[in-house]
Order: C-alpha cells, then sequence, then structure tokens
C-alpha cells in the first residue's frame, strides 16, 4: 500500500493541544496515510515547502479568525486569535488549491477555506443556535442531524441524505466564499459542510469526525475517503 504524506498544521505545545493533534493524526494513519505535523510560520519558504512534501492537507480546528480578514470588526463574542496560524494556513490553502492538492478542512479549517475564497463568518451563534454547538464535553457523541445533499462528495462517502454529528464551534460560515457551495446544514440552517464546486477533492466540515471516528465508522469513513484522494495523487 501507498501511504501519501499528509500535512497537518501544528496546533500548540500545552497537553490539550497535543491530544487535539493526536485525534486527527490517529485518524488519518488508521486511514492509512504519513503525516507530516507543519510548524506555522508566515514566511513563504515554509509554505513551499510544506507544498513541496505533502500531497494534501488537512486543515485543523482551533482558535477564531481575525476578523479583518474577512471584512469585519471584533465583536464581544469573538474568542482567542492566533494571526500566525491565519497567516500560515491561509498561504496553505491558497497554495494547496493552486496545485489542486487534496484538502480536507475541519472545524475552524472550514471556515478558515470560506475566507480564503472571499467568505465571511458569523462571529458567534450562541443567541442564534437550537442546539448545543460548542458541546466539548461530548465531543465524542452525536448533538444534533445535518441533512445532506444528494449529489455531493459528502453523500458518496456517508451514504445518507441525514446523519448526527458532534459541535464543538461558536462561529459558523455566513456568506460562502467564492465556488463553495453548502453540501450539509443544521437545523436552524447554519452551514456543516462545504465544497468546492468542479474541485477533485475539498471537503470541508463545521463538526469534527476526529472524535467520532472510533465508535461511527462513517465518520472515520471520511478520513478514509479523503487518504484515498491523496493516493491517487502519488
Amino acid at each position: 500500500m501507498l501511504y501519501p504524506v499528509i500535512g497537518v498544521p501544528k496546533l500548540g505545545d500545552s497537553l490539550l493541544r497535543q491530544y487535539l493533534q493526536y485525534k486527527y493524526t490517529h485518524c488519518l494513519k488508521k486511514a492509512g496515510a504519513s503525516v507530516e505535523i507543519l510548524i506555522p510560520n508566515a514566511g513563504m519558504g515554509a509554505v513551499e515547502h510544506a507544498l513541496e512534501t505533502c500531497v494534501g492537507f488537512l486543515l485543523p480546528g482551533g482558535p477564531d479568525i481575525q476578523p479583518q480578514l474577512y471584512g469585519q470588526m471584533e465583536e464581544s463574542g469573538c474568542g482567542e486569535l492566533n494571526p500566525t496560524r491565519d497567516a500560515f494556513e491561509l498561504a496553505l490553502i491558497q497554495g494547496a488549491l493552486a496545485a489542486g492538492k487534496p484538502l480536507f478542512c475541519i472545524g475552524r479549517g472550514m471556515q478558515l477555506l470560506n475566507v480564503a475564497l472571499g467568505g465571511t463568518l458569523l462571529q458567534d451563534i450562541r443567541a442564534r443556535q437550537e442546539y448545543s454547538h460548542q458541546d466539548f464535553w461530548n465531543r465524542s457523541s452525536a448533538t444534533h442531524p445535518v441533512e445532506i445533499d444528494p449529489d455531493s462528495l459528502l453523500y458518496r462517502i456517508v451514504d445518507a441524505d441525514v446523519t448526527t454529528v458532534n459541535s464543538i464551534h461558536h462561529q459558523v460560515v455566513d456568506t460562502v466564499g467564492e465556488g463553495l457551495w453548502i453540501t450539509a446544514d443544521s437545523p436552524e440552517g447554519f452551514p456543516e459542510a462545504l465544497e468546492l464546486e468542479g474541485y477533485p477533492f475539498c471537503l470541508a466540515l463545521q463538526w469534527h469526525p476526529e472524535f467520532m471516528a472510533a465508535q461511527v465508522p462513517v465518520q472515520q469513513a471520511l478520513f478514509r475517503a479523503f487518504v484515498d484522494a491523496c493516493r491517487k495523487e502519488l
């Protein structure tokens, strides 16, 4: 079997960040990938090296994105920011898209993909939600259903038009970026998945399959589909 090298930005050095990093890495390796942890660096040299080394990229969860990057002022509900990660991961997304490399964007990664393509975010949804969307303590359990577009890649992977997912976020996609389309949404109408029209493999999820994958096979299947797409690029 061929083991494609997939790049994943480093989440941080704390024990919590290392645990979160492990969840992504474990799912990717279980699906047959080799993983390279990418150190966020604003210099283009780091991005170029990653593009040369990695077949595809997983953009993981993390802090909120700087609102000025999508044309807004910071609101009271906006949380922790990390400008270094923003700069590095935006450059990585743009480089990967230009090269046609497979992308799997999770949580913050979905939001960042949307921003990279000119979209905007709602900075805090806690006053608008019907279900709890920031439920870290129940991260391995389903929190709410999502409806899936039957014409989507996501539908082909999960083979269903409804599934139940966890939820660990307080921001969502608002205006959708150029070329993207919503392929799943929550009962409130919040986007839960995005795909890029006409792109070989670009799947973005607002939920976190890495926490459900051990108990729910269809969530691990999402990682397997991504790794299979990367393997085809070898």
